[in-house]
């Protein structure tokens, strides 16, 4: 085969090649091009791309690119490969890709050195890692929240404008509410609220079709049925329909949505239904306007893999919101309503759930009344956040008020409920609590903590901080060891008992919150507590991650300079035996040694305790009046567990204390009155 006959073939091969070439001179002029060429420039033949340059010829092509690289091979020699670049074709400007294959030839009685370029369509194989690279998307952006909403939203973000130039999600007012979902019957209607919307950047956004909200579906309407079916509304010729045609779609509020967004410019539309494990949710709804190519069968596999994914998510959403919502409405009612009004103190409660995402914790507190006098004051936060922590959280409160009736010390408290928490599911529970009790005659208070943040005390005049507790382990572990702290604020101090939400925050060092909570109280001390306690919560917890409890109590100036004058010349409110106990008046002081090494304490000293402190006789039970003109001392201890069976004969004998003299031993087990029959002697 000589030389001639191979440059024949090789120009038939090229001119009757599937592919299209073009054979460019020096200046990058087209000097040939093969019959293949006119598919990349549709109408314009071959024969008249001579003596232009690529941008002539091909529509919105990248031509800079390809003339570069063309420049690049006639002058180094090299063949390029795979250089990818796009055009668009068509009436719609459909985007199409194009790989070139670029080198070097030598054309018999030409001048200079030609280049030819060969560009396959590989427009399929584009589309197609494109679509991959959005599936991709979809999983990492989509279902990132239990949030039905901001679900909705991620889903518009991955379909727009990759996929559509305006798409919206409506979701059943069953499904926002979190509610059960049936299987929508067929002559049912489906109340729809939009709740996401997208406009493509490159075109204005309609204000009609932007004030779309509710609607609800007629059950006659063919979108109706479809939407019942599982089946998706496929229009790719939507634009080209008539008034007439698209009234035959839907009725009422569905016809005047499609009219809408046709007057918007929507030409293409795709409305998918939402649907999870058998159930429809809702649908989504997608537009391509004017001058964009309709939609193919392949984008609507496309929007249907999108909505499907996107289902799933919103559907533990709901599920999440439901389980949320009622976790929440059993934590309000396991709450105490009201709390008891204090004596010289100005109380204040707050509880919070977290504002997003943030699921419901155990957190709770409670004022409880041990006795007239002596007050008991609990916050407490049961680990997780779901309906199992809201219902260990009133079994906790539940029995914290059933210790408090013993009338124990914080300490002793604890290292019950301790027990009790360990012992209240199989699964491993912990809580943590802070138990502070107030006495309102001396003006104190005794607390403990188990592994608690600690309670933070602002005073007039003095720095705020917190309260150093001796650290304990968190209820339910079962051996926790508790130590009881009294303190004797300042007249006018407020102290604060919390949950972690107030102080912990994603991202924050939790030092950083404590410093927070102490700087932010010292601002806030000149507001009633009700006042302070809104601001406290404003300022250091807008939008909550997690639920808070607040409970505060400022002590009054006025009660407390009461507690603080001398016994002498002044009334005090006697001190009262807890009901339950056994009271024993003595006719001598002497008797004291007696019971103190019976293990019973003084209660107070009658004289002093007594409204009229000039009278000499003794107080019984906070009485204000003295029934015997005797001096003598009140004593009571707590009853043996035998005594407490037997309260209800407490008449028929008495467990008084050996060597006290007959008719001097009164029994108040139960708050019952005291006996009156004579008592034998031990």
């Amino acid at each position: 085969m000589n030389v001639a006959t191979a440059q024949t073939l090789i120009g038939d091969g090229l001119a009757r090649s599937p592919l299209s070439v073009a054979i460019f001179d020096s200046e990058l002029r087209i000097v040939w091009a093969n019959t293949a060429a006119e598919g990349a420039s549709p109408g314009l033949p071959p024969q008249d791309w001579r003596g232009r340059r690529l941008a002539e010829v091909m529509q919105e092509i990248d031509a800079e690119t390809v003339e570069e690289s063309l420049r690049r091979v006639l002058a180094t020699g090299e063949p390029v490969l795979d250089l990818v670049v796009t055009n668009r074709i068509g009436a719609w400007a459909e985007e199409h890709y194009w790989s070139c294959t670029q080198f070097p030839v030598t054309v018999p009685g030409a001048h200079g050195t030609r280049v030819v370029n060969v560009m396959r369509d590989v427009t399929e194989d584009a589309v197609s890692q494109r679509r991959l690279a959005l599936t991709e998307q979809a999983s990492a952006h989509i279902g990132q929240t239990l949030d039905t909403t901001q679900t909705a939203q991620e889903l518009l973000d991955v379909a727009v404008p990759q996929l559509a130039d305006v798409a919206a999600v409506d979701l059943l007012t069953t499904v926002i509410d979190g509610e059960d979902l049936a299987r929508q019957a067929q002559y049912e209607g489906l109340r729809l609220q939009r709740v996401a919307m997208r406009w493509s950047g490159e075109s204005p956004v309609s204000a009609d079709y932007a004030s779309i909200g509710s609607m609800e579906t007629n059950p006659a309407s063919l979108h109706h049925r479809l939407m019942v079916a599982g089946r998706p509304m496929f229009l790719p010729t939507f634009g080209a329909m008539s008034t007439e045609q698209i009234m035959q779609l839907d009725v009422g509020a569905g016809r005047e949505r499609l009219l809408v967004a046709r007057q918007a410019g929507a030409h293409s539309l795709m409305i998918v239904p939402l649907i999870a494990r058998g159930v429809i949710m809702g649908l989504v709804v997608m537009y391509r306007l004017r001058g964009m190519r309709p939609f193919t069968s392949v984008d609507l596999w496309l929007a249907n893999d999108l909505v499907s994914r996107a289902s799933l998510s919103i559907d533990n959403a709901r599920l999440y919101t439901r389980e949320r919502a009622s976790a929440l409405v059993l934590q309000r009612a396991l709450l105490p309503r009201d709390i008891p009004e204090v004596p010289g103190l100005d109380l204040c409660h707050r509880y919070e759930p977290a504002a997003t995402a943030a699921e419901v914790g155990g957190d709770w507190f409670d004022v409880i009344t041990l006795c007239p006098g002596r007050y008991a004051l609990i916050v407490g936060d049961v680990t997780g956040h779901d309906i199992h922590a809201a219902s260990v959280m009133g079994q906790l409160r539940t029995a914290t008020r059933t210790l408090a009736s013993l009338d124990l010390t914080p300490a002793e408290l604890l290292g019950r409920l301790d027990r009790v928490t360990a012992g209240l599911t199989d699964t491993e529970t912990f809580a943590t609590c802070v138990y502070a009790v107030h006495d309102t005659v001396a003006g104190d208070w005794e607390m403990a903590s188990a592994g608690h943040p600690p309670p933070v005390l602002a005073s007039p005049g003095r720095q705020t901080g917190f309260l150093y507790l001796p650290p304990g382990l968190p209820l339910g572990v079962g051996a926790g060891h508790y130590q009881s702290t009294r303190i004797k604020p300042p007249p006018g101090s407020t102290l604060v008992l919390y949950t972690d939400g107030l102080i912990e925050s994603p991202g924050t060092d939790i030092s950083t919150g404590m410093a927070s909570l102490a700087d932010t109280l010292t601002m806030l001390s000149d507001l009633t507590v009700d006042d302070a306690c809104d601001a406290l919560l404003s300022l250091l917890a807008p939008k909550p991650t997690d639920d808070i409890a607040v409970l505060m109590a400022r002590t009054s100036p006025a009660a407390q300079s009461r507690a603080n004058q001398p016994d002498e010349g002044r009334a005090r409110s006697p001190q009262v035996a807890v009901p339950g106990s056994l009271v024993v008046i003595l006719r001598s002081p002497a008797r004291a040694g007696e019971l103190s090494d019976l293990n019973w304490l003084p209660v107070s000293s009658c004289v002093s305790g007594c409204s009229a402190p000039s009278a000499r006789g003794s107080c019984h039970r906070g009485t204000r009046r003295c029934r015997r003109r005797q001096p003598g001392t009140l004593w009571h201890r707590r009853p043996t567990p035998r005594e407490a069976r037997r309260s209800q004969k407490c008449c028929s004998w008495c467990p008084r204390p050996r060597g006290v003299a007959r008719r001097t031993v009164a029994c108040t087990l139960s708050g019952r009155r005291p006996c009156r029959g004579s008592h034998p002697r031990a």
